[in-house]
């Protein structure tokens, strides 16, 4: 006997569950908030997820990389100056329109309030900063074999630094209201793309 049909969008729902996270963070996001938003019956949220608000997080993940990380990749790996690109993402994180607002990170704001009980989570979360630091490094090779970068300094090197400006402004962000000067720590910071 077939059981009842899917009458919800999972993209959808994962979207929810997205904003939920974000805004509330793993641990303080109750089940209710997250039916309520996602607008879905417990027994819907089981199948669909079996493994609870733990493989929902896990999902919610893969869906902030998908939406979020191949969007930045291709516009680094298709651009005429990914150096510029990278100047303006990172200007672009201090405005009003900053794509992430005074959230934080996704994955920073995991590494940090997931619990120790939840290594797995944290790993995951981990992982994926550690693929916005390679999209980093290749943006950072292409403009070197473009002649766009003079510095010696490798371009794995400054992938882990561009991640780490990205964690601190991110951060950052959240205790400086003012743009100005959110702006010019940016500017200081990115000095090493010379």
């Amino acid at each position: 006997m077939a059981g009842r049909p899917k009458i919800y969008d999972e993209t959808a729902i994962l979207d929810k569950a997205v904003e939920v996270f974000w805004e509330k963070g793993y641990a303080n996001a109750t089940a209710d908030d997250l039916l309520n938003a996602m607008g879905i019956g417990k027994g819907s949220f089981y199948f669909a997820f079996k493994g609870g608000k733990e493989e929902l997080f896990r999902k919610s993940m893969e869906r902030v990389v998908e939406l979020n990380f191949k969007a930045i990749r291709d516009a680094l790996t298709t651009c005429a100056d990914p150096v510029q690109f990278i100047r303006d993402f990172f200007l672009s994180l201090t405005g009003n329109e900053s794509p992430v607002g005074n959230k934080g990170c996704y994955f920073g704001n995991a590494l940090i309030q997931v619990s120790a009980d939840d290594a797995g989570l944290k790993m995951i979360a981990a992982k994926y900063l550690h693929l916005l630091e390679e999209i980093f490094t290749e943006a950072v090779q292409r403009g070197k074999d473009l002649g766009l970068l003079q510095t010696q300094e490798p371009a794995d090197a400054l992938g882990t630094y561009l991640v780490n400006l990205w964690n601190g402004i991110n951060v950052t962000r959240r205790m400086e209201p003012d743009q100005r000067k959110l702006a010019e720590l940016v500017r200081m910071n990115l000095k090493v793309l010379i």
